[in-house]
């Protein structure tokens, strides 16, 4: 029998050692492509776990999401960051656990990888850029819960703050022109006076030294010759009293929260302002991310966002921090009793320009003021004294009328806006007794009424208050709001970090990439490959 030589056996042998090597060398590119997806898998679900840590209580009461970047009450730290991402990652990168709950019985990992570096390049804190990131998120909050409703109410409201502007405006000029001419009023008055003595000391038997006294009907009438300085006595002391200026004068020397709340009570509460975000120096993150909220509409929105998250004095809520946080957003004082106080002052004001702008329109109480000038000092005979008079009659009725405003919103009750003769609610000849007067406020408030309610007036002046000074303050009381909170005393806003980038190496060593490396004799090679995210809270574009 012949015998044959195992060519074909040899030459499939060593075939096959390429065919296996070349195999197993596409299986491990396969697999590298998987590891390189899984890595940047890992590191996404690591970079999003960190971020579900979001604060549940800024969550729950001013829908804000941050994560707390400060260990212990510490200040913001990437270490901190860094440990929460380590711990995220080391689980992730582990997916035998996963795959044998979905393929029962298979315990080998595919991936083998491993996070050899992390680092976190930059961050962004929800106070940066002057508390720009809290707007953009408490905007979004607004569009997405109260947009369709609030917006058309919040336009009329910005258009009536405008119109209070320009009011407030040209009453202050009137008010400082008043107060010009009356400087001198009673040293023009007195001269007047002593004039017309004379010219009656002087008249003897001629007709033309007669004193002038107002009949009450807006003329000068001349007194009969002889006329003595008595009778110009008794014509000076009734103008006086029917002059209302000495009473209102007395009411502006005194506090208008004492004149305006009446027998109510105001809360004692303090905010220790040492610790306040606005007056130490904040965190800062580096990473800048998109704002793209800002226009007018938004602006109205951030400002009945802050309407709706934070009471005030009508609210009656009671707070471990300040009871009127809205008027602490507005005024900035660090006590209840001086926010209240400053806006009292601030509403009279605001009342006391519409207010004028009425009287100086109303034919009716026009004709009233300069019968009343008439009858106080008609008697002097000078034009330009009545009507210096009369204007700092019209002020001081807007006054008046403004305090009894103010006394019906803070007792729970409306006033207009604008307004007419049937809504106005002091008559003239009643300012001289306005003080004692002041309690029919109440019973007006309790009796219900028209107009805008006291939020709605704190409405029109948060919209007068500049942005800058609005999310700093609230800032504050959302700090120290959380504060309370049972185990949150440590808590800090600029430690509340809404956005990071990281930066991680990863390592994928060979699996199959061993069978070619044995086969022809060398070492199997191991792979890293580097993988970039971010992540950051905001609004959608």
């Amino acid at each position: 029998m012949r015998r044959q030589r195992a060519v074909i056996t040899v030459f499939f042998s060593l075939l096959s050692v390429i065919f296996l090597a070349v195999s197993f060398a596409v299986i491990e590119a396969v697999r590298t492509a998987g590891a390189r997806a899984a890595c940047a898998n890992a590191s996404t679900l690591g970079l999003w776990s960190v971020f579900s840590e979001y604060d549940n209580t800024l969550l729950e009461d001013y829908g804000l999401f941050a994560v707390d970047g400060g260990a212990a009450g510490g200040p913001v730290s990437q270490e901190f960051l860094l440990s929460k991402l380590d711990g995220y990652l080391s689980e992730n990168q582990n997916v035998t656990a996963d795959m044998s709950g979905k393929l029962p019985g298979l315990l080998m990992d595919p991936w083998k990888i491993t996070a050899v570096q992390k680092r976190i390049d930059r961050y962004a804190l929800l106070t940066d850029q002057g508390g720009n990131y809290y707007y953009q998120q408490a905007v979004e909050y607004m569009r997405k819960t109260a947009w369709a409703n609030a917006l058309g109410k919040l336009k009329a409201m910005y258009s009536d703050s405008q119109g209070i502007r320009q009011a407030e405006s040209e009453f202050e000029a009137q008010q400082r022109a008043s107060h010009d001419d009356m400087k001198s009023f009673d040293q023009e008055v007195e001269a007047a006076k002593q004039e017309l003595m004379q010219g009656s000391s002087t008249s003897g038997e001629d007709s033309t030294g007669g004193t002038g006294q107002g009949d009450g009907t807006g003329n000068v009438v001349i007194l009969a010759e002889g006329e003595d300085a008595e009778r110009l006595k008794r014509a000076e002391e009734e103008g006086r009293k029917k002059n209302p200026l000495e009473k209102i004068r007395s009411l502006q020397s005194k506090s208008v929260l004492e004149l305006v709340l009446g027998k109510g009570k105001v809360s004692g509460k303090t905010l220790d302002s040492s610790g306040l975000l606005s007056k130490r120096r904040g965190n800062k993150g580096a990473l800048v991310l998109d704002t793209p909220r800002g226009g007018q509409a938004d602006n109205l929105l951030f400002c009945e966002y802050l309407l709706d998250h934070f009471p005030d004095c009508s609210d009656h809520k009671e707070s471990s921090v300040l009871d009127y946080q809205l008027e602490y957003l507005i005024m900035g004082k660090y006590s209840d009793e001086e926010n209240l106080k400053k806006i009292a002052k601030k509403l009279l004001f605001l009342r006391e320009g519409m207010n004028y702008a009425f009287l100086v329109t109303d034919s009716s109480c026009n004709a009233q003021v300069s019968a009343l000038a008439m009858m106080v000092l008609g008697w002097t005979g000078k034009p330009a004294l009545i009507a210096a008079f009369k204007h700092a009659i019209l002020l001081a009725w807007a006054y008046g009328e403004s305090l009894f405003d103010v006394r019906v919103l803070l007792h729970a009750g409306r006033v207009p806006l604008k307004k007419s003769a049937q809504s106005w609610n002091v008559p003239l000849e009643r300012l001289i007794s306005l003080e004692t007067d002041l309690e029919r406020a109440d019973h007006i408030a309790a009796g219900g009424t028209t107009g805008l309610n006291y939020k709605d007036f704190l409405r029109i002046l948060v919209n007068m208050t500049s942005l800058s000074r609005l999310k700093k303050r609230s800032l504050d009381l959302i700090e120290q709001n959380v504060r309370t909170g049972e185990g949150k005393s440590s808590f800090r806003i600029d430690n509340c970090v809404i956005g990071m980038t990281i930066d991680t190496d990863w390592e994928i060593p060979s699996v199959f990439g061993r069978v070619p490396a044995a086969l022809l004799g060398t070492k199997a090679v191991s792979f890293r490959t580097n993988v970039k995210g971010g992540f950051a809270y905001g609004p959608a574009d």
